[in-house]
């Protein structure tokens, strides 16, 4: 299997063991008590100083569409590729807009996503990715 790296730091942590999910790297305001997505340099509510977090990797559902435009690094438009665009709210309140892995009537608004690493181009043995999230099924 390729070494999965993320491709642009500062988003996203890939971990190297096998079974674990990825986790998104976001900012807590301790003074207004609410979690961002994503990082900042500052809280936009109080403007005081955050705190880098790794967000939890599995939320719920909130909402999700089809797209009928080329997926990331598509060469053209018309290829006959859509793919599913989810809003996941996470535990600490956040509100997550990601690619979602399946096909239309895959989905069900309120049920469990877990984040994913979701390659977007190869260097050599190495796959970059961003992220996105998947059904979580009972059992797994």
């Amino acid at each position: 299997m390729a070494k999965q790296v993320p491709l642009e730091e500062g988003y996203l942590v890939i971990p190297e063991g096998e079974g674990e999910r990825p986790r998104l790297l976001g900012s807590y305001s301790p003074e207004a008590k609410k979690y961002f997505f994503p990082r900042r340099m500052q809280c936009p509510i109080t403007e005081t100083p955050v705190e880098d977090v790794e967000l939890s990797s599995e939320g719920v559902l909130y909402s999700w569409t089809w797209v009928l435009m080329p997926f990331m690094g598509a060469a053209k438009m018309g290829d006959g590729k859509a793919h599913g665009v989810g809003q996941i709210d996470l535990p600490e309140g956040v509100r997550i807009q990601a690619v979602i892995s399946g096909q239309m009537g895959d989905w069900e608004i309120g049920m469990p996503m877990g984040l994913v690493a979701l390659p977007v181009k190869k260097k050599g043995d190495t796959e970059l990715c961003t992220f996105g999230f998947e059904p979580i099924r009972k059992g797994e």
